[in-house]
């Protein structure tokens, strides 16, 4: 694990670059801190943008750095799922983990020495993301593979939209999401094998965190 200082430093001495695919003002923050707290960063902006982000990364030091799949009207307002509705969901994307799914394989773990991560892991989740944005592609265009700092990646499917499965209901807007992402990661599991139980239900969540692109895993550096 990185000391709190060389966290910062990597905050300070590397501009934090997060492509333009992601609307930064319109996403839910929170950091994960080296005591396990989780603090929500909206509560000190309402609209973060790169430079508000890169600033309190480096002023509380956090293992990870995660921002909501779906944009919000009001993302200071986002807490409890039961009143995610009056936040107003406005869209957003689906994102697929691609993680840990290596252990379906069994071999001899070889950690890197300066990485500290198995080489042979990463090879078996690269051949797993490309095998399921195979699959995404024929449904999507937009996407945008990001590494998970440690076992895997995250497949960021960026042209997701909701209404191309369900029908809107005003008066349950999470639940358009959530059925949904339930209806395409059902079409997914069907034609990959990069769905267990576990990740099958994350994958439907909408009101899920994941980790910002080019931010820090504080575990693995």
């Amino acid at each position: 694990m990185l000391s709190p200082s060389g966290i910062a430093s990597f905050y300070i001495d590397s501009p934090l670059k997060i492509p333009n695919l992601w609307k930064l003002s319109r996403r839910h923050f929170r950091v994960m801190l080296s005591d396990g707290r989780f603090v929500k960063l909206n509560k000190f902006v309402n609209r973060l943008s790169i430079r508000d982000l890169q600033f309190y990364c480096w002023k509380l030091k956090p293992l990870h750095v995660y921002f909501s799949v779906l944009n919000w009207l009001f993302p200071e307002r986002v807490g409890k799922k039961y009143k995610a509705r009056y936040c107003v969901p406005l869209n957003g994307e689906y994102v697929v983990d691609v993680d840990s799914y290596m252990m379906l394989f069994k071999h001899e773990h070889k950690l890197d020495p300066e990485w500290h991560v198995c080489q042979e892991c990463l090879d078996i989740s690269k051949r797993l993301t490309l095998q399921v944005c195979e699959v995404i592609e024929n449904y999507y265009s937009k996407l945008a593979i990001v590494f998970s700092g440690r076992l895997g990646f995250h497949v960021h499917v960026l042209d997701f939209h909701y209404k191309d499965w369900t029908k809107y209901r005003q008066e349950k807007p999470i639940w358009c999401h959530q059925t949904a992402r339930f209806k395409f990661t059902r079409l997914l599991q069907k034609q990959t094998f990069v769905f267990d139980k576990a990740h099958f239900i994350v994958s439907v969540d909408p009101m899920r965190i994941v980790t910002v692109p080019n931010t820090l895993n504080g575990k693995k550096g």
